[in-house]
């Protein structure tokens, strides 16, 4: 498994936290998603080589939030 973290900044609320997990759960190859709400990191376990950094910011950025790699 490939994973990432992501500091995602504009989350203030549970219905937030559902709308990044819910985008980067309809990514194909991505297997799961832990959002931390109070420290503002997420958290992507996805099969290697179906995704990739780029696209999971985009997807997080598409909606509404600013992200940014941790590793």
């Amino acid at each position: 498994m490939q994973k990432f973290e992501f500091q995602v900044e504009g989350m203030n609320c549970g219905h937030c936290e559902m709308t990044v997990k819910k985008a980067l759960q309809g990514i194909e190859g991505v297997k799961s998603v832990l959002v931390d709400l109070k420290t503002g990191k997420v958290k992507v376990e996805a099969e290697p080589g179906k995704t990739s950094k780029e696209s999971l910011i985009e997807t997080i950025e598409n909606s509404g939030y600013k992200a940014s790699a941790v590793n």
